[in-house]
């Protein structure tokens, strides 16, 4: 009877972790998908408690209009959606505050979430259009200043 009992529970635990490597690459593989760490800037989100403020383990994220989808859970996974308003600021480097991506540096973005939280987001440099999704103003930083005419008086 132990060892029915064994097999079942080895093959339950074998479906689950098809059924979430499977879920996860769906996820990445839209096209659309990247990897990132949150964190809580100010006072804790209801949507999301227990997100704090330190930097999260590494996670998958979206963009679908101006909402944020973020998958989380290794196993059990499940997608959060952060319905948000456009960036505070634009993007900056994140030089010592986050985690690094890889040897590159990690960027970073502050976002208002509709309940009034701020989350801060980092990923990769080379994500970022895809970390600032349907609000691109926040992605144009360091630009060069355009030429003024000089004021003759």
């Amino acid at each position: 009877m132990s060892l029915i009992l064994g097999t079942f529970l080895v093959l339950v635990v074998v479906l689950v972790a098809l059924a979430a490597r499977n879920s996860r690459r769906r996820f990445r593989g839209s096209g659309r998908a990247f990897r990132c760490s949150l964190r809580v800037r100010g006072h804790r989100s209801p949507i999301w408690p227990a997100l704090g403020r330190r930097w999260s383990r590494p996670m998958w994220a979206m963009w679908s209009d101006d909402v944020l989808l973020v998958r989380r859970g290794p196993i059990l996974a499940r997608v959060i959606p952060l319905r948000t308003e456009p960036p505070v600021d634009s993007v900056r480097t994140l030089v010592f505050e986050a985690p690094r991506w890889h040897g590159s540096l990690p960027i970073g973005v502050v976002l208002k979430i509709w309940d009034g939280s701020w989350i801060e987001i980092t990923a990769p440099a080379d994500d970022r259009l895809a970390v600032v999704g349907p609000y691109l103003a926040a992605a144009i930083n360091d630009l060069p200043r355009a030429p003024a005419p000089r004021r003759r008086t």
